[in-house]
């Protein structure tokens, strides 16, 4: 015969931590529901706490070194696409002063029609 656990232990899934709190008002509600809606669409409620812990550090992690990627390179990244723009559209990519001259004139030149 397999012997019965002890009664002093609780079961094994604990569902403690999905009960809604008492008080439908506040933050502690929202934070609950916005807890819930995470842990049921990305099915985290099956996991035991030291995988969710892991998870969301390598989340974390993840979304920090994307984030410093972003910061970091993106505005070189667009100042390269920049003068590659430039060279396929007028030709040369070392001319951004006639870009920005026929821009201005393109401005001028319509300022000067909407006052007649």
């Amino acid at each position: 015969m397999i012997p019965d656990p002890p009664s002093h232990l609780s079961p094994k899934p604990d569902a403690r931590c999905t009960r809604p709190p008492k008080s439908r008002m506040g933050p502690v509600y929202y934070s609950w529901r916005i807890r819930m809606w995470i842990e049921g669409t990305f099915v985290l409620h099956m996991l035991e706490p030291w995988e969710k812990l892991l998870i969301l550090l390598i989340f974390l992690v993840s979304l920090v070194l994307l984030m410093t990627g972003v910061v970091r390179y993106l505005p070189h990244h667009l100042s390269v696409m920049q003068r590659r723009s430039a060279y396929y559209l007028w030709g040369n990519e070392n001319d951004e002063g006639w870009v920005l001259h026929w821009i201005g004139k393109a401005i001028g030149s319509s300022a000067v029609t909407a006052e007649l």
